[in-house]
């Protein structure tokens, strides 16, 4: 019965079931007190009398904003379809991170000389060995 019930999920109750109707009571209170703790019942009567006001304009701006978004999810997919990584051996990965890291290092007072993380005989012998 339980796996039943795992796969079909509970039957909806009525609202008017007294089985129910004080679960779905403190459940109508709650989400007004949320709704109204945040304002969101302001908020949305708000839009209902601008689109009440307003309908062509509404749907428009409700409209627009959903081709723009279809618009930009196809865009994006595109681009991710079209993404062709360069293929690259580890040498040359490697080589990149080095070549980075020398290059956006933050830089060091000159003065500095004898700190113990400036080397400067490292790099060349990797240069020396490449």
């Amino acid at each position: 019965m339980k796996f039943k019930k795992i796969l079909f999920g509970e039957e909806v109750p009525d609202k008017d079931d007294p089985k129910y109707k004080e679960r779905y009571e403190k459940d109508v209170a709650a989400g007004k007190t949320f709704a109204q703790t945040l304002k969101l019942d302001k908020g949305a009567a708000c839009v209902q009398r601008f689109a009440s006001r307003h309908t062509k304009l509404f749907l428009a701006l409700v409209f627009s904003f959903v081709l723009f978004s279809v618009g930009l999810s196809l865009y994006r997919m595109t681009q991710a379809v079209k993404y062709r990584p360069q293929p690259s051996s580890a040498v040359e990965r490697q080589e990149q991170q080095l070549h980075f890291k020398r290059h956006h290092a933050p830089q060091q007072p000159e003065n500095d000389k004898d700190n113990i993380n400036n080397h400067p005989h490292q790099t060349d012998e990797y240069e020396a060995f490449r």
